[in-house]
């Protein structure tokens, strides 16, 4: 309820968030919409291997349900098992729900533990360690619930980026902490060392 009116005030008085920011969210959700479509597919192929009916709309009810974590995927996985355990076609559907549930469960766990962490984290913007993503996704969980989680890696991504105007002193062990690697003060420095020069190389132009 908290969340949905804060969205209401936030549509009807928006706060300037700059440019940095909006870069940032429309980036996350591209690479959401990517790896969720890609999710989907692979739910598809598995219940058409599977021989189950509606297949292509359980794999669409699968990409629309992976934007809502945890609870959504669930839901999806749950979708298919009446239609297969009610379809006389099959020779043994208890097997075939089964194998159906444990795939889908294998394939959930591959996109939102491996593939989609690994995305993330070879964004720099988005590089934290895998297990500081892990964590803050479960925090911002807690918090705001399902929302709390689809917000949580560009959050922390705006949090980061904000750490430019932060001296060398208390932004070094910040960028340590959320990339777990003691060379990311280096390596922000030479990303802001190149955006500079290229808003210089602009501006002259």
């Amino acid at each position: 309820l908290m969340t949905l009116l804060y969205m209401v005030f936030w549509l009807c008085n928006p706060v300037f968030v700059g440019e940095t920011v909006t870069g940032l969210f429309k980036r996350y959700i591209l690479l959401k919409v990517g790896t969720s479509s890609v999710y989907g597919l692979c739910i598809y192929i598995l219940l058409l291997v599977l021989q189950v009916d509606l297949a292509i709309v359980f794999g669409f009810l699968a990409f629309i349900c992976s934007f809502v974590p945890e609870v959504g995927t669930v839901f999806a996985m749950v979708l298919p098992l009446p239609v297969i355990l009610f379809d006389g076609r099959l020779e043994r559907p208890i097997l075939v729900a089964v194998v159906a549930f444990i795939g889908q469960l294998c394939l959930k766990l591959l996109f939102a533990n491996i593939i989609e962490v690994k995305l993330v984290e070879k964004q720099h913007d988005f590089r934290m360690h895998p297990v500081t993503i892990l964590f803050f996704v479960t925090l911002f969980g807690r918090i705001w619930g399902a929302t709390g989680m689809l917000v949580s890696v560009p959050i922390m991504a705006t949090a980061k980026a904000s750490a430019e105007v932060m001296p060398p002193l208390y932004r070094d062990p910040i960028l340590v902490l959320l990339e777990g690697d003691k060379d990311a003060p280096k390596r922000f420095a030479e990303r802001m060392a190149d955006r500079l020069q290229k808003a210089a190389q602009s501006g002259t132009s």
